[in-house]
């Protein structure tokens, strides 16, 4: 991970991201394991001069039981971000409440598009698409 020359960083399990941020100066930190890997690492990133720039919680409840997850994070002056470390708890409470213990496995091709679809949005709302 660039952490010290790219202002932007995305926390992903979702191999799709990684193209999405190609030829840009966005780090992508890749997550071997499910979301809820992905909302520790980022929880982490939070309390290292990162901010929260994405919604941790996906727009609806099947997204929810989707096998990937991927978060923007933006470089911050504050050494931590306390709101987003508190949205990252809720969301990490929301998974654990809405797991039903398996994660969507035959449709994963198209949970990872939808993962990159809006991660897509996240980038083109801070005008880097």
């Amino acid at each position: 991970m660039k952490t010290r020359e790219s202002v932007l960083c995305v926390v992903t399990n979702n191999p799709e991201a990684e193209r999405l941020c190609e030829g840009r100066e966005i780090a992508v930190v890749q997550i071997d394991g499910m979301p809820l890997d992905v909302l520790d690492k980022a929880e982490a990133l939070l309390q290292s001069a990162w901010k929260l720039v994405s919604a941790p919680l996906p727009p609806n409840i099947p997204m929810m039981r989707a096998p990937y997850r991927s978060l923007l994070l933006e470089r911050n002056e504050r050494r931590y971000d306390s709101a987003g470390i508190l949205s990252i708890a809720a969301a990490r409470e929301r998974f654990t409440a809405q797991s039903t213990g398996e994660r969507a496995s035959a449709a994963r091709e198209d949970f990872a598009a939808i993962d990159a679809a809006f991660l897509e949005r996240a980038l083109r709302d801070m005008s880097l698409l």
